[in-house]
């Protein structure tokens, strides 16, 4: 400051001494002209020659200084006269220390700087990439321009040495593979290859083979430190990292190596963990044949993942080419075999001939005398067969393993099986689970005392899939060498069964009614039959009072005597049980019933009697009322804050003004949600947001408008325009209003967030995302634009950053969509899966070129159609806008 205020004195005075020169020349000759004039004109001649000699005088003087000004602007017009025509001029002197001769230095300055351009050009010309140069500022665009020419020409370099070593490694290895026939050599030879290539420490090749009992993913080959390891594993598909990608597809390359990794084992190191390891499928055709498995110390870069990826195509075509000829030599060698086989017995065949030639004659004899038998035999078995098919009896004989040898007819009558459907089976499955064991033992004890008959009683399945009742006799015939099993006679002992178990139930249930705490009724043609003794405590009268008499002769309350025969109408029309509720007048004061009428058949399949059960639900009916006012309170609060919040919300019609062509997709999954669209304009740029935040409903809600008011302070009243800037300040914010930034938090809630700032002006579109993408449709193409690997809020996560914002160029008739993920995590579908990014990426591409309004139908229609009757899984939220 001080140094500019001196040079500007400097000039003042210059300037200054040349106008007080040329006045005071002036005053000077004005001043002697009058004075003379009026005391002696007659002296005008020789007095206004002193006065010409002054204007000379100063005249010369402005000459000087006129000079002494052009002087430094003739020197600074020639040096950049020179430069213009791209000579570089030596520095010129410095004429005067004045601002003349600081523009000249500074012109000199940029002469230096020009030569120091073309001399760094020169030697990156050469290929002296690593010459040194720096650029006068940041706003030097020639210097600027020159490093990034550098640093192209350097990653081109560097990229052209990669594609060499890598085309030179699969040379190398090409001619390892042409000279290898055996999937054991080619694996020894290839895995050594590949570890030495890329600086692996520990390598496994794996073949895939298909087997009967399925795919494995086989250990043939292994080396670790040039050392060969007589390893053995297998693997199924998507069993470990090496499973998981053969079933991708894909290559698996992690640095966060999981505990359960094999150490490697050195005589220097100990057991040390990889710090990297690289699983390569290897892929022709779309089939894995095989998988590479490498690990070392440090991080394999990319240029020698590409080449085990290569190399992995090659491997591949060689496995299926090495399986191919080794299944070819084995068929051959199996078909030499089976020829000569056959030739031996071609020869066996015809001695047979000869011998069954000789066989048949007497076969032929031999046949007449058993079609006598056999006649006698089928008049004998037609009378056995009309007697089976008529007991009352199933007779079965078993096996010794279980197994049924023959069942008779009476099958098909009592159990509805035909014989051909039991005999060669066992009917254990038949048997009800409860009653197995049962069944089993029927068997053990008959061969434990063969010389006893056995009787037990289960439930059998017939072949209408109902159970029915059998009482099975056993005996043990394994010492008849004619029967040689056990024989079991069967009977249907169903309705005796039922009529046995009726009693029983009776019994059961009147000590149940007895000792119960619910009034229990039967009621028969309008009578009470029964009522247990709870009467009293609701009457007073004890059950005795209202035992065989007509419901209406009772002293019950008028009201319950026309409930139980109302209800009992209901159930004798309907033949089914009812449930109702009722109030009850009673000693105890006024009580609130559960009704259940439950209808009592007799063996005619009719109506006989109704069980009417009264159980007390005084109580609960008060907690009921409670909860639901309470419940209703609750409901009231929710709906009023969705009032609020769709009050300060935008929505279609809020920014239709703006963006005329433009919907908002927005179905909350709650009555609030967490999701939420945010809209501001400010001048020619449009901000518009897709906002999701942890949660959904009141919780969501709540998230949703700390994220709203700060997204407006944000922009508002700080006036931040660029898209990362304001996820930047808002991750901040959020992360100090739920104090996420201090040691003792326990909150992890947070936001993702597609933000978009439109400029209608330049017609740009800035976009910046948490988690989520930003779809552009030009030319009838989709581009996805990925948002940052981290969230809005949520605290610190490894290897944030800040966050990035994308440009993009905006044509008429390009459209963008962005959303939260609860337009593609919906579950639906056939299968009951999620409906996916891939298939909201393909209607989007179907899609794009209808209005706003149609283009919102189409994605509510096909989103509702996928959900179906599935429950919605989260808020949805999508933004279609068409330019």
């Amino acid at each position: 400051m001080k140094t500019t205020l001196f040079r500007n004195i400097k000039i003042s005075l210059k300037i200054t001494a040349l106008v007080l020169v040329m006045t005071l020349a002036s005053v000077t000759a004005i001043t002697l002209f009058y004075f003379y004039t009026e005391t002696a004109s007659t002296q005008v001649g020789i007095i206004s020659i002193p006065a010409v000699i002054i204007s000379l005088f100063a005249a010369a003087m402005s000459l000087l200084f006129a000079q002494w000004f052009m002087q430094p602007l003739e020197s600074m017009h020639h040096t950049l006269h020179m430069v213009s025509k791209g000579e570089l001029p030596e520095k010129s002197a410095l004429l005067t220390s004045d601002e003349f001769g600081m523009m000249q230095a500074r012109v000199d300055e940029l002469v230096d700087m020009l030569k120091q351009s073309a001399e760094f050009a020169q030697k990156i010309g050469e290929g002296k990439f690593d010459t040194p140069f720096k650029a006068a500022g940041e706003n030097d665009s020639l210097g600027i321009a020159l490093l990034n020419m550098r640093n192209s020409l350097v990653e081109t370099d560097k990229k052209e040495k990669e594609r060499n070593w890598i085309v030179l490694g699969l040379a190398e290895a090409g001619e390892i593979l042409r000279t290898h026939d055996s999937l054991d050599t080619l694996g020894d030879d290839i895995i050594r290859f590949t570890i030495n290539k890329v600086n692996a420490i520990q390598g496994a090749f794996y073949v895939v083979n298909k087997e009967d009992e399925g795919t494995r993913i086989e250990l043939c080959n292994s080396f670790a430190y040039n050392r060969k390891k007589y390893l053995k594993s297998s693997f199924r598909i998507a069993e470990g990292l090496v499973g998981q990608a053969v079933a991708e597809q894909d290559m698996i390359l992690r640095t966060e190596i999981p505990a359960e990794y094999i150490t490697i084992s050195s005589g220097i190191l100990g057991d040390k963990k990889p710090s990297c390891i690289l699983i390569m499928p290897l892929i022709a055709n779309e089939e894995v044949f095989g998988v590479i498995e490498l690990a070392g110390f440090e991080k394999f870069d990319a240029s020698q993942v590409k080449f085990v990826q290569e190399l992995g195509t090659m491997l591949a075509r060689t496995i299926f080419n090495i399986k191919v000829n080794e299944r070819t030599r084995r068929l051959l060698a199996e078909s030499q075999a089976m020829s000569n086989d056959l030739k031996e017995k071609q020869e066996v065949l015809r001695q047979n001939a000869e011998e069954m030639q000789a066989t048949q004659e007497e076969l032929q004899r031999s046949n007449l005398m058993l079609e006598e038998q056999v006649e006698e035999v089928n008049h004998t078995r037609n009378r056995m067969q009309l007697l089976l098919e008529n007991a009352s009896e199933v007779i079965t004989i078993y096996e010794e393993n279980g197994s049924i040898r023959y069942i008779s007819p009476s099958v098909e009558t009592i159990l509805g099986y035909a014989p051909s459907e039991i005999q060669g089976t066992t009917d254990l499955e038949h048997v009800h689970p409860d009653g197995q064991e049962i069944y089993q033992n029927l068997f053990a004890q008959l061969k434990a005392n063969p010389n006893e008959k056995v009787t037990v009683q289960f439930e059998y399945k017939n072949k209408n899939g109902r159970y029915i009742w059998l009482e099975a006799t056993g005996t043990n015939f394994m010492s008849n060498r004619a029967i040689h099993g056990y024989i079991v006679n069967s009977r249907d002992i169903t309705e005796r069964r039922r009529a046995e178990q009726e009693q029983r139930m009776r019994s059961k249930m009147q000590a149940l009614s007895e000792n119960s705490t619910d009034l229990i009724a039967r009621l028969e043609e309008g009578s009470i039959s029964y009522i247990n003794p709870v009467i009293e405590s609701y009457t007073g009268k004890e059950a005795a009072a209202f035992i065989n008499k007509k419901v209406t002769d009772t002293e019950l309350d008028q009201t319950v005597l026309e409930s139980w025969l109302q209800i009992v109408e209901q159930v004798n029309a309907t033949q089914n049980k009812i449930s109702t509720e009722m109030d009850f007048p009673s000693e105890l004061g006024k009580r609130v019933m559960q009704i259940s009428a439950i209808p009592e058949y007799n063996e005619k399949e009719t109506i006989e009697s109704v069980l009417v059960v009264s159980h007390d639900i005084t109580e609960r009916k008060l907690i009921e009322l409670d909860i639901q006012n309470k419940n209703k309170k609750i409901n009231d609060s929710i709906n009023y804050a969705k009032r609020i919040q769709n009050a300060i919300l935008p929505d279609n019609f809020a920014i239709s003004s703006a963006l005329p062509d433009s919907f908002i997709l927005y179905k909350p999954r709650d009555v609030v949600s967490g999701d939420f669209p945010w809209y501001v304009q400010t001048g020619d740029d449009i901000f518009i947001a897709a906002v999701d935040c942890t949660g959904h409903g009141v919780p969501g809600a709540l998230l949703s408008l700390i994220g709203y008011f700060l997204l407006n302070d944000i922009v508002r009243s700080r006036h931040v325009t660029n898209p990362g800037q304001i996820l930047d300040l808002l991750d901040e914010g959020v992360t100090q209003t739920l104090k996420q930034d201090q040691a003792n938090s326990a909150t992890k809630d947070g936001m993702d967030i597609a933000l978009c700032r439109i400029n209608t002006k330049t017609k740009t579109l800035e976009y910046a995302g948490a988690h989520r993408p930003l779809y552009v449709m030009k030319n009838n193409v989709l581009e996805e634009i990925k948002g940052n690997k981290f969230p809005i809020g949520g605290g610190v996560y490894k290897n944030q950053t800040k966050f990035t914002t994308t440009q993009v160029k905006l044509n008429a008739g390009d459209s963008v969509y962005f959303s939260s993920d609860g337009y593609p995590d919906q579950f639906g579908g056939a299968d009951g899966r999620k409906f996916g990014s891939k298939r909201m990426r393909e209607l989007a591409e179907r899609i794009h070129h209808l209005p706003a309004h149609l283009a919102m139908e189409a994605f509510d229609l096909e989103w509702e159609e996928w959900r179906g009757t599935q429950k919605q899984t989260d808020d949805v939220l999508l933004i279609g806008i068409k330019f």
